[in-house]
């Protein structure tokens, strides 16, 4: 069966957003710099993803003592993969359960002849924030799709925990203005 095809529900997440789900849908999103990631809960059918802007910031989240809210939690990595874990920690469901798929991190921009030591590099960062913690917390990655130079359209089917990942090519004029 063809995603697109699917008549799910449709939520669109917008930067800094998240989505955590227990019926089916159609998750989208695009991503440039950001960084999704994504669980899922085969057995259960359980699901959750984020659109983080930002790596992290200083902040605890204990999935033994409840569920903490932050404040912009969702604009950070960090933060919003903590809080997802949280929830399904609260739902019972233990962290090598879960199939982990990672996306985005491109590096769409750069100051002129300082690309790798740019402080806008934040692409990089965001996808080595999510990379730790997923080893940190020795969690299952099964998929990913990160960094270079092009954004990405995610498709999250939360009824089979199937994405279909679309890269955005940066466009002819794009890379003659680079130059």
């Amino acid at each position: 069966m063809n995603i697109a095809q699917t008549k799910l529900p449709i939520v669109y997440l917008e930067p800094g957003e998240l989505y955590i789900g227990t019926h089916p849908t159609e998750v989208h999103t695009v991503l440039g710099s950001c960084v999704s990631v994504v669980l899922f809960h085969p057995q259960r059918r359980l699901s959750a993803m984020c659109h983080g802007k930002l790596p992290s910031r200083a902040c605890e989240h204990s999935p033994a003592r409840g569920m903490k809210v932050c404040r912009a939690m969702g604009d950070f990595v960090s933060c919003s993969t903590q809080f997802m874990l949280s929830w399904f920690h609260q739902m019972g469901i233990a962290t090598k359960e879960l199939d982990v798929k990672l996306f985005g991190g491109a590096m769409m921009f750069s100051l002129p002849g300082k690309e790798e030591e740019s402080s806008i590099a934040v692409g990089k960062r965001n996808v080595e924030v999510a990379m730790d913690l997923i080893r940190r917390e020795r969690l299952h990655l099964i998929a990913s799709d990160v960094g270079g130079p092009w954004g990405r359209k995610i498709i999250f089917n939360t009824s089979n925990g199937e994405v279909k990942l679309q890269r955005i090519r940066k466009t002819e004029a794009d890379l003659n203005a680079a130059s």
